[in-house]
C-alpha cells in the first residue's frame, strides 16, 4: 500500500517529502556576485494584542454532584496564524485556536469521596487587523515550468521545436509572523442544570470570557 505522504497526515508539522530518484548531474565552476548589503537582522515586534473571546459551553459530569469543590483552569493554544494580504502587508487577518483544559472536583454526597473530571473547552477567534508597525511585504513565487516557458524555433522555420525547451521558474521565501502567547485570563459563571429528586445535578452551562495578550514579530534585515 502507497504511504500516505501528504500534509495533515498525522502529523503535527508538514511530514517529510518522499523519497525521489536521484539524476546525473554536472555541475561546472561557480560565480558568485555581491548582493545589496544589509545592516543587521533583528526581530521586530509588529504588534502587541489583547483578545477577549466570549465562549459558552455545555458540560455533562460523568455522575451527579451535590456540589463542586474546585474547578482548576489551564489555557492551550492549537493555532496562531497570521496571513498577509498581498496588495497590503500591514493588513492581517489572525487566526486564534485553543482550548481551556478543566479539572472539575465535585463531591457526589455530603460524605462521599471527591470525584475529578476533566474536560476541554475549544474557542476560536478569527479577525481581521492593521499591524501599527510595519511588516516586509510578502513576494511570490512561480514552480511551474509552463508559466515562464522558453520555446525555440525549429529548424524548418514554421514551428517551436518541441525537442528543446526552457523555462524561468523562482521563489520567495518570506519570513513568517510568529505569534508569542503572553498571558492569559478566564472569566466564568456557571449555571448548574438537570437536578434528580436529592437536589443533585450533572449538566453544568458555562459562559466564559477567554482573554489572551498576544505578541506578534518578524525577522527583518534592517539597512
Amino acid at each position: 500500500m502507497k504511504k500516505n505522504t501528504g500534509c495533515g497526515n498525522g502529523h503535527n508539522s508538514c511530514p517529510p517529502m518522499p523519497v525521489s530518484d536521484v539524476a546525473k548531474s554536472r555541475s561546472i565552476g561557480c560565480e558568485i556576485n555581491d548582493r545589496p548589503l544589509s545592516g543587521y537582522e533583528r526581530t521586530v515586534i509588529l504588534d502587541e494584542l489583547r483578545l477577549s473571546i466570549p465562549t459558552e459551553a455545555e458540560i455533562k459530569l460523568p455522575s451527579y454532584a451535590r456540589e463542586i469543590k474546585e474547578i482548576r483552569k489551564n489555557v492551550h493554544l492549537t493555532q496562531c496564524k497570521v496571513v498577509q494580504e498581498i496588495e497590503d502587508a500591514n493588513d492581517v487577518t489572525l487566526f486564534v485556536e485553543g482550548y481551556v483544559h478543566k479539572n472539575i472536583q465535585y463531591a457526589e454526597s455530603s460524605n462521599g469521596w471527591v470525584r475529578d473530571y476533566s474536560v476541554n473547552v475549544p474557542f476560536r477567534c478569527y479577525e481581521p487587523l492593521n499591524l501599527r508597525r510595519s511588516a516586509t511585504t510578502p513576494l511570490g513565487s512561480s514552480k511551474n515550468s509552463s508559466t515562464n516557458e522558453l520555446r525555440e524555433l525549429a529548424s524548418n522555420g514554421m514551428e517551436a521545436d518541441r525537442c528543446n525547451f526552457g523555462s524561468q521558474t523562482f521563489e520567495n521565501y518570506n519570513e513568517p509572523i510568529h505569534c508569542k502567547l503572553i498571558s492569559s485570563r478566564v472569566d466564568q459563571w456557571d449555571i448548574t442544570n438537570n437536578f434528580d429528586n436529592w437536589g443533585r445535578f450533572n449538566e453544568i452551562t458555562e459562559k466564559m470570557k477567554v482573554r489572551l495578550d498576544i505578541t506578534l514579530t518578524q525577522k527583518q534585515q534592517q539597512p
